[in-house]
């Protein structure tokens, strides 16, 4: 059971439908919702973000963000979800530490996928903060996908806490008698050295009455997009997976899965830590 869930835009328009979406699975679950409907400062261009800042007058820019909350409060007229909508305004090289520091407690976060947000690096940092700092799960969800149920799951699996971490919050999200599962990439070990824990997982997930299921996958190209293709290939809900097991700094520079499933999310994506 999901209590409270929160949720963070940066355009009425392009993520009314993720709020939507997102409310829909509120109200299945009762939770409360809360929105943080972030309004940055002008920029010269989306793209130049967090360069060519535009100077505007706070005043000017906090009637903005009421105009913004207000305009979002009006497309969810007649939501029966307990609706928490705030608004904050900034410059938009400030705006994820802005949500850090509100400190926002929720069970889940739930944000949409870089199609949503118009500003593609406040997306990124929106996201990188929520993985790392809110001390709870993040779902990335894509366009045009549902989290209302999840019947069908794939665990990315290794054996870290952040992996282990993952596994606890699918279980939570997950109907009953749902299947999982659980993948790696790269070479399998013998059948008698379960060293990389599918056994153990297995077990846990059929103790708390789920399907589980074993998958090694040869490692061939990216492994953010090998998931990601098996996943959707398998039509699982959901791919779950340790974020960051490595530290930012490695990922930024040199990559990683938890960037590669942030920069292309083509499935809705449980991020834990």
């Amino acid at each position: 059971m999901t209590g409270t869930m929160l949720a963070v835009i940066d355009d009425v328009e392009s993520g009314a439908g993720t709020i939507r979406t997102i409310a829909a699975r509120a109200e299945r679950h009762d939770a409360r919702l809360i929105i943080y409907l972030l309004t940055p400062g002008p920029l010269a261009a989306p793209e130049l973000a967090p360069f060519g800042v535009l100077y505007l007058p706070d005043q000017v820019l906090q009637a903005d963000s009421e105009e913004q909350v207000a305009k979002l409060r009006s497309k969810l007229v007649g939501s029966p979800v307990d609706l928490d909508i705030r608004g904050l305004f900034d410059d938009v090289a400030w705006l994820a530490g802005d949500v850090r520091r509100a400190r926002p407690i929720a069970d889940l976060a739930i944000i949409g996928s870089h199609e949503t947000w118009a500003i593609p690096y406040l997306y990124r940092r929106v996201t990188e903060m929520l993985a790392l700092a809110s001390g709870g799960p993040l779902v990335i969800l894509p366009p045009g996908r549902s989290l209302a149920t999840v019947n069908h799951a794939v665990l990315a699996w290794k054996p870290s806490v952040e992996a282990v971490r993952a596994l606890h919050d699918l279980v939570s999200l997950l109907e009953p008698g749902a299947r999982v599962d659980i993948v790696s990439c790269g070479d399998q070990p013998s059948h008698d050295d379960d060293s990389r824990g599918h056994g153990v997982v297995a077990d846990y997930l059929e103790h708390h009455g789920f399907e589980a299921g074993s998958v090694w996958l040869e490692q061939r190209y990216d492994v953010a997009e090998q998931l990601q293709t098996y996943a959707l290939e398998m039509g699982a809900d959901l791919l779950a997976a340790g974020a960051f097991a490595h530290s930012r700094l490695r990922e930024l520079v040199f990559g990683g899965v938890t960037a590669g499933l942030i920069s292309q999310t083509r499935i809705p994506v449980l991020l834990s830590r």
